[in-house]
């Protein structure tokens, strides 16, 4: 595979860790990132203010994967460790959870070596002031928390920017034009992909990382064949993001000094916060409201309803004051949840609509696509990928090599037996339901 061409679509977490991955691997290969925005891609779920970087997953898979891009982000990867802050992250949890975060550390790291401290709601008060107005026992759910001190937050644009730079000085190139829909020859092969601008790319491997935009490209290229197309199998969806500037003194950023991250899943708005601190706005706090939104839009050529960001209005995935008061109104809500009165004067900023591919399972898709000869698909990042931004691209090449473990075959194929959960990230409202929205 050194000599071949890999054309990936796509500049966010995926496609961007993808092309530096392939390039180290295959110095010589000729490898072109194709994005719709001059990088780092403006639109892309990965280029944002700040991102969680933690490893609190009770998948093992997860676990294992986080602990070595947490290694990358606090030491081992020099482009992307000058963007990672270690704060710390607080999680509300039930005493089950708490229990399989010890196990999954144990089994992974060695018995009794995991990095969380329990706490109880009071404890966890007494040394974090700014969780005093926060309802840590998720209105009854929660029974302790658990908090990490070598997780933290990455400035998550810039780490993106630098790794695209990276590859770059590897020798990739970097396209700009938006995705129409992808080229088959006439034995069904996938070849490249046609722009919006009329222009034709191809490679002997098309490698599709384009996220929330992927149901609708693929249904856009072959309306007449279901095989080809997502299904049930992802869908596109945008989780609300505000920040929020803190005001100075004792009942605002005071309060925040040394402040982990917090995460709350629980209620009608579970959220997080990635408190203060960012380089050149050190007092601007953001808050997540976790339950995302899809937009569906009728697909006339296949007669279904597929949820998609609004193409013509790429302003609208990136920060603004363009948002319907209801978004704003959960913003606040999630901001209330976390901090009631207790910080005053926390005024909102400005707002983004996050958009990510979330799968049924939460799993990733990272696999050959069974109906269509050469083209691959990485994504459904279900808004947990982002800290993967050092490795993730590692385990695509794996893929593209045959060399993938099975269990990484089994988890993240195309086509897998899939059990749906329910997690605070699963989609339950549409855009086109809340009151005042127009794209």
């Amino acid at each position: 595979m050194a000599d071949s061409s890999y054309l990936i679509i796509g500049a966010g977490c995926f496609g961007a860790s993808t092309a530096r991955a392939l390039k180290d691997a295959y110095p010589t290969a000729d490898v072109v990132l194709l994005d719709q925005q001059p990088f780092p891609a403006p639109a892309a779920a990965a280029h944002d203010f700040n991102k969680i970087i933690r490893a609190e997953y009770e998948d093992p898979v997860y676990m294992a994967l986080a602990l070595e891009a947490r290694e990358a982000w606090a030491e081992k990867d020099p482009v992307v460790e000058p963007f990672f802050h270690q704060t710390g992250v607080i999680w509300p949890v039930t005493q089950t959870r708490a229990k399989k975060l010890r196990e999954g550390y144990d089994g992974l790291i060695g018995e009794g070596k995991a990095p969380l401290q329990e706490l109880s709601f009071e404890e966890a008060k007494t040394k974090f002031p700014v969780l005093g107005g926060c309802g840590l026992d998720g209105d009854g759910e929660a029974e302790l928390c658990v908090f990490n001190p070598l997780a933290g937050w990455a400035e998550a644009a810039g780490a993106l920017e630098a790794v695209v730079r990276d590859t770059l000085g590897k020798g990739v190139k970097y396209e700009v034009a938006t995705a129409k829909r992808l080229i088959f020859d006439n034995e069904g092969v996938c070849t490249g992909v046609l722009a919006e601008d009329g222009r034709t790319f191809t490679a002997e491997n098309v490698i599709l990382s384009a996220g929330a935009y992927i149901p609708w490209l693929l249904a856009e290229s072959a309306p007449e064949k279901p095989e080809v197309q997502a299904g049930d199998r992802m869908v596109a969806a945008s989780a609300l993001m505000g920040l929020f500037k803190v005001p100075p003194g004792e009942k605002g950023l005071d309060k925040f000094t040394n402040a982990p991250i917090i995460v709350h899943s629980f209620g009608e708005y579970p959220a997080e916060c990635i408190p203060p601190g960012s380089p050149g706005a050190l007092d601007l706090a953001k808050c997540t409201h976790e339950l995302p939104y899809t937009r569906k839009v009728y697909h006339e050529p296949t007669k279904q309803d597929i949820s998609v960001p609004p193409l013509s209005q790429a302003e609208r995935m990136k920060w603004t004051t363009d948002l319907p008061d209801a978004l704003k109104a959960n913003s606040a809500g999630a901001r209330n949840k976390l901090f009631g009165d207790h910080i005053t004067g926390m005024a909102p900023e400005i707002y983004r609509l996050c958009w990510d591919v979330s799968t049924p399972d939460e799993n990733w898709i990272i696999s050959p696509h069974p109906a269509v000869k050469n083209l691959y698909i990485t994504t459904g990042g279900s808004f947990h990928a982002f800290k993967f931004l050092p490795n993730i691209g590692k385990y695509v090449v794996q893929m593209l090599q045959g060399k993938l473990s099975e269990e990484h075959t089994r988890k993240w194929a195309w086509n897998r037996e899939i059990t749906p959960i329910v997690s605070p990230y699963t989609p339950r409202a549409d855009l086109r339901n809340v009151p005042g929205y127009h794209d």
